[in-house]
């Protein structure tokens, strides 16, 4: 499979349980990618795209879960980076099915950016309080 982002340690916070959900991105945003190299991403963005979305709540909520259960005290902002994301691809979803919007190289970037930027900055900040 052709790969837009490859997983590394530098991308681990600490906590096995986050780790393998953030995998499960990676590996998502990559079979989006794989499918655009190939010429095939129009016929699987929706069930990529839908897939994503769906894991993203649950990861987001596994989360938001642990900020509470340790009170991580930059929740809100963390939550709010969240809701932005689901409402993205969310907007992704709507305009593929809506004909209005195929993949480009544009969207694999923006997912690509956004997921390595928050794990790499906005996740990493929670490490020291959830993952000890």
């Amino acid at each position: 499979m052709e790969q837009l982002l490859a997983w590394s340690d530098k991308f681990s916070v600490g906590c096995e349980q986050i780790d393998k959900q953030h995998k499960v991105l990676v590996d998502l945003v990559n079979k989006l990618y794989d499918a655009f190299v190939h010429a095939k991403a129009n016929q699987v963005i929706t069930e990529i795209l839908n897939e994503m979305a769906k894991y993203t709540v649950y990861h987001f909520s596994t989360e938001e879960d642990l900020f509470e259960k340790y009170g991580y005290s930059d929740k809100e902002n963390h939550k709010n980076e969240h809701e932005l994301f689901v409402k993205k691809v969310k907007e992704f979803i709507e305009k593929v099915e809506n004909g209005e919007f195929t993949v480009s190289y544009e969207v694999m970037i923006f997912l690509k950016d956004w997921l390595s930027n928050h794990i790499l900055k906005t996740d990493m900040k929670y490490t020291e309080v959830i993952c000890k």
